[in-house]
């Protein structure tokens, strides 16, 4: 009889084990993959800030080219008018290009 009892409360610590372990096993993978979560969004904040890096870099670079652009635009329009060369008339305001109304954002 004390047999059975003992192999009865074997099973029982067996049986409780097994629940703890594969509760923690659980929680452990929960864990890894709530780390792998952060890991991953960390990593692409960086790599969204690398890129805002970048376009506001571009952005002040073409606000530059477009200023070069409208200043030549001016002093060639006067060059051609005096040598009465024919050119056509530009789509847009050459107002555009005022140094006021173009943004000048640094980095």
């Amino acid at each position: 009889m004390y047999w059975f009892i003992t192999v009865l409360c074997i099973c029982a610590a067996l049986l409780i084990q097994y629940v703890f372990s594969s509760k923690i096993l659980q929680m452990k993978q929960s864990i890894t993959i709530k780390n792998m979560a952060l890991r991953d969004a960390r990593a692409e904040g960086e790599r969204l800030e690398e890129q805002e890096s970048e376009l506001k870099s571009s952005q002040i670079s073409l606000t530059q080219d477009i200023r070069r652009l409208g200043q030549d635009i001016k002093a060639i329009v006067p060059r051609l008018k005096k040598l009465d060369l024919d050119f056509p008339e530009p789509d847009f305001p050459l107002t555009e290009f005022e140094e006021d109304e173009l943004p000048t954002d640094n980095v």
